[in-house]
């Protein structure tokens, strides 16, 4: 158990973004591909021209439209996870239990 949450610490670590410059907005696009991308773009293009969600719904294929309700969703998440302060390690003695009068001694 101890090599698994050593494991995911290290895993954790190198997800982390590298806050060299780079804008967090540029990062979460790049979790997107192509199709999701023109998606977004069709959908924010319809919002901007003044159209409402139930709208645009009618407008889009179904499928389409789940896409593009989908992938925003997928880079608002990415975006948070990126602009997440990077909390320090903390280190400390492990908690000890209490000794009960139960442990099998009767």
């Amino acid at each position: 158990m101890k090599g698994l949450t050593s494991l995911e610490n290290r895993i954790e670590i190198l997800e982390r973004p590298m806050r060299s410059g780079i804008d967090p907005l540029v990062l979460a696009l790049e979790t997107l591909n192509d199709n999701e991308l023109g998606l977004v773009t069709e959908f924010r293009s319809l919002i901007n021209a003044g159209f409402l969600p139930e709208g645009i719904a009618t407008m889009m294929t179904p499928d389409a439209y789940v896409v593009a309700l989908d992938a925003i969703d997928k880079f608002t998440l990415e975006l948070q996870r990126l602009e997440a302060p990077v909390r320090p390690k903390r280190k400390g003695k492990p908690l000890k239990l209490p000794v009960s009068v139960y442990d099998g001694a009767e």
